[in-house]
């Protein structure tokens, strides 16, 4: 591969891994009822609730201005009186990291799950891994690399517009000339692919690759006869359920129900998101009742459901990692070192100090909760079945000569990932291993990590779009080297690129579990707990299902009494 073009997918690797990351904090956890359900009911009578008058997407737009005096003043207004229930009540909710932008190729972080109720991918993946089908109703598959794509018929964008499969084609083009998004069409055919006819494509893959259909859940449907960059940021234009009625960069977004929306009926006419950053600011957002749902910091969990709210648990398909560097001639260089420091790490110590014991630690490289994973991945190596041992740390940090040296460990300057690396170095202590604790900025942090000649040890968070551990395993070895070279590399780098290529699931499934043996023993990476967050909402709020891009369909969500 041409050096330019491989720097240009790692950095769209990297970019939306950390959008993945922010947008994981966001809350992924179970339901009330069933989403697939709701969803395909809602499409059944999508025919039905969309054969009047084209103009009704319009009209709702032309009342936009009539709230929007009320969803500014929602924010300061203090009412004692008991909330309404029911579709008069506004749904207010939490949201942070304001990316300025609306237009769906430009927001980044946490605020990309709020475009889910504007604009709707073509499917949807929930957290165990089930297909929800959205814009998109099939796919028949004529082989591996051809299909034959099926939309939703009587569909209506925003603007009246109706969504036929131009938009989608407009919108994989899109999504393929920006960086930050052109991996939810990586393995796009673009010479290949054609229209049917308004409601068919026929989609094709320049290769078979896993993770490419559920990573394109975040390939949100944009309207091609309307497409306006610059107007989009402030006004976008989508199928979803909602429209912007009102937007001030880092304060709210308020948004009011279709009445024309295909899916059906909306039991929540009103959302408010109000941008608080602040970590205290929401505490005190929740209790005063100023918001409905709320990201919570996990020490502050307990003191949050005692205020009466429930508290969903996010584990975002996500895990601490310890990276080494395996340069010739540097401290890690040996596998025996790499085991040392592995054997250092007390997980336990840091889910309960860095995720209030809420986290499970992980026995694999990679999270639990990636959508494809195995439980015969777990433990498959003594570093997990043994786990923190000093005594057996210590050992192999003398037989290795690793006990007097000083390893250079880097994070990206996050708090959280400051203090694992202290519990690190404390642990390294222990055995007579020194830890210099370099911290970077983000953008910073990942230039550092191409290059292991920077490093001993870097903190890191493999996840991709997909949330799929075969694509977390192919993909990252290859765009982050950590000076891994020689015949196990390339043996792993074909079995793991091999399941990633590979249609057949069952032959998949064992091409990544030869490629994960290999992995374990060779101690690239070592996976330490989950990435677990908390979200917090009224109980009365009910429906609530988060998808593995953190996202709710607020269509199916409703107060109760």
């Amino acid at each position: 591969m041409k050096k330019g073009k491989f720097v240009k997918r790692l950095a769209a690797l990297l970019l939306v891994c950390l959008m993945v990351a922010s947008v994981a904090a966001c809350g992924k956890s179970g339901t009330d009822n069933d989403q697939t359900t709701n969803q395909n009911t809602n499409q059944n009578n999508a025919a039905d609730s969309n054969s009047g008058d084209s103009s009704s997407g319009q009209n709702n737009q032309s009342n936009q201005s009539n709230t929007d005096s009320n969803s500014s003043g929602n924010q300061t207004t203090t009412d004692n009186s008991p909330a309404p229930s029911g579709p008069a009540r506004t749904l207010n909710v939490a949201a942070s990291a304001d990316s300025g932008t609306l237009h769906p190729l430009g927001v980044t972080g946490g605020y990309f799950s709020v475009l889910y109720s504007i604009y709707e991918p073509l499917w949807d993946v929930k957290s165990d891994g089930t297909w929800v089908w959205v814009l998109a109703k099939s796919i028949d598959r004529i082989s591996d690399i051809q299909n034959t794509l099926h939309l939703q018929e009587g569909v209506k964008f925003s603007n009246g517009n109706a969504f036929t499969a131009e938009d989608v084609i407009f919108t994989m083009e899109q999504n393929r000339e920006n960086p930050q998004f052109a991996l939810n069409v990586k393995a796009i055919d673009f010479d290949k692919t054609n229209i049917i006819d308004d409601y068919t494509i026929d989609l094709w893959y320049t290769e078979f690759n896993a993770a490419q259909e559920v990573g394109m859940v975040q390939m949100l449907i944009m309207d091609k006869e309307s497409y306006d960059e610059i107007s989009l940021t402030l006004n976008p234009i989508g199928t979803g359920p909602y429209v912007v009625t009102d937007y001030i960069v880092n304060s709210h977004l308020a948004l009011q129900a279709r009445n024309d929306y295909w899916g059906g009926p909306i039991a929540i006419q009103n959302i408010l998101y109000k941008c608080i950053n602040e970590e205290m600011q929401i505490i005190n957002a929740l209790e005063t009742g100023d918001v409905d749902m709320a990201g919570v910091p996990l020490s502050e969990v307990d003191f949050v459901e005692s205020l009466g709210y429930v508290i969903d648990d996010n584990n975002a398909g996500m895990n601490y990692a310890a990276w080494y560097s395996m340069l010739p001639g540097t401290p890690l260089e040996t596998k025996e070192a790499r085991y040392a420091v592995s054997y250092s790490i007390d997980r336990q110590a840091v889910s309960d100090i860095l995720l209030e014991g809420r986290a499970s630690i992980t026995d694999a490289p990679i999270s639990h909760y990636t959508v494809d994973f195995e439980q015969r991945w777990r433990n498959m190596h003594d570093t997990y079945i043994i786990g923190y041992n000093p005594a057996k740390a210590r050992e192999l940090a003398e037989e290795s000569g690793l006990v007097g040296k000083t390893l250079r460990l880097i994070t990206n300057g996050a708090s959280s990932n400051n203090t694992l690396a202290e519990i690190i170095q404390g642990g390294l202590l222990e055995i007579g291993v020194n830890v210099d604790i370099i911290s970077f900025d983000q953008a910073s942090f990942f230039g550092m990590m191409m290059d292991p000649s920077n490093f001993d040890i870097a903190l890191f968070t493999p996840s991709a779009p997909s949330m799929m551990a075969v694509d977390i395993l192919a993909m990252y070895p290859t765009f982050i080297s950590l000076g891994w070279t020689g015949p196990e590399r390339d043996e792993y780098g074909a079995l793991s690129m091999g399941a990633l290529t590979t249609a057949d699931e069952a032959t998949r499934k064992e091409l990544l579990y030869e490629a994960l043996k290999i992995f374990v023993d060779v101690d690239p990476w070592y996976g330490i707990c989950e990435l677990v967050a908390a979200r917090a909402r009224v109980p009365e709020l009910v429906g609530v299902e988060y998808f593995i891009s953190g996202n709710v369909y607020f269509q199916n969500v409703s107060f109760v009494n």
